[in-house]
């Protein structure tokens, strides 16, 4: 008598449970993410003084122009205070406070613009003031250097340099953009301000 099929695949060699905990890929410093490490990367590009920096597209829902900040007691200096942004009360940081520039082009603060970010980031409504905001752009990821960030790992807020190529009088150069991890810079915001 010939065995059931069903019982000829128990003697086959057993397959791994897809269910069963697989170790995870710890991110280096030099490569942070998977999503950044393959394909592209899309930024939104602004000013701080005289240099460019740049934030992962994703993580903003929009940039406002500046309004009154009301200034709220007993916080970090960077914390510039909150705004009624169609109702919904939003804490603003500077930027430029945040990351210590000092020097550069004085802009007028009533110049400058607010990105604000996505609340899956951060703990609570928030906005970063930056002078200004120059462009949204896609770089292939063989065009950010990454070893400058591992250099800085004190800090953790820098993930990379990004090199943009621009022409200048028929010449191809490089222009440095520093792409920074909003999330490492805002993540104690809703510790500092109560959440909305």
């Amino acid at each position: 008598m010939t065995k059931p099929a069903r019982e000829k695949k128990d003697d086959a060699p057993a397959q791994p449970d897809p269910r069963a905990a697989q170790p995870e890929a710890v991110p280096t410093r030099a490569q942070p993410e998977n999503r950044y490490t393959k394909g592209s990367l899309q930024v939104v590009e602004f000013l701080l003084g005289q240099e460019r920096y740049a934030v992962d597209l994703y993580d903003i829902r929009e940039v406002v122009e500046y309004t009154t900040i009301t200034k709220l007691p007993n916080t970090p200096s960077y914390m510039k205070g909150i705004i009624d942004l169609r109702g919904e009360i939003t804490t603003i940081v500077d930027l430029k406070d945040r990351l210590h520039i000092h020097g550069g082009s004085e802009t007028n603060e009533e110049n400058s613009r607010i990105i604000v970010l996505d609340e899956k980031i951060t703990r609570a409504k928030t906005g970063i003031m930056v002078d200004d905001v120059l462009s949204v752009s896609t770089f292939d990821t063989k065009d950010i250097d990454y070893t400058s960030a591992a250099d800085m790992e004190d800090d953790g807020a820098i993930l990379g340099i990004i090199k943009k190529k621009v022409k200048d009088k028929e010449q191809e150069r490089n222009e440095l953009i520093i792409w920074i991890d909003i999330r490492h810079l805002v993540k104690d915001i809703g510790e500092v301000v109560p959440l909305a």
